[in-house]
């Protein structure tokens, strides 16, 4: 009787690690771009529950944004970009911004976020 062997060829063994080290050097990639966006929400967040903010001009929280966003070298908004509004005497900040990541060769990846106090 012939035993009958199972298990993954080298070959196969290559293609699958060459797929994994893929997966993980998009993931190195793309991951800064999803942490900026953290930061900005946390930071938006914080500036529109501040109690300074609440009478404070749409030029005075710009330049608080802008403050808080050169400490941590935000590069993908600024204050300008800020959509400022007030309902019930709170303030909401929100943005709208793109990133492009150029991944391998001409293709990139395009990512829109919209980050917001609420």
């Amino acid at each position: 009787m012939k035993s009958r062997q199972q298990g993954v060829t080298v070959v196969g063994m290559i293609f699958i690690a060459a797929g994994i080290v893929f997966v993980v050097i998009m993931a190195l990639k793309l991951v800064p771009a999803y942490i900026e966006y953290a930061t900005i929400q946390n930071h938006l967040r914080e500036l529109a529950r501040a109690p300074d903010t609440r009478n404070a001009s749409p030029r005075e929280i710009m330049a608080a944004f802008n403050r808080r966003a050169q400490i941590d070298g935000i590069a993908s908004v600024n204050g300008r970009d800020l959509d400022i509004s007030r309902e019930g005497g709170e303030v909401i900040l929100s943005a709208y911004y793109e990133t492009r990541i150029k991944m391998v060769g001409n293709i990139s990846a395009c990512i829109e976020f919209e980050p917001s106090s609420d």
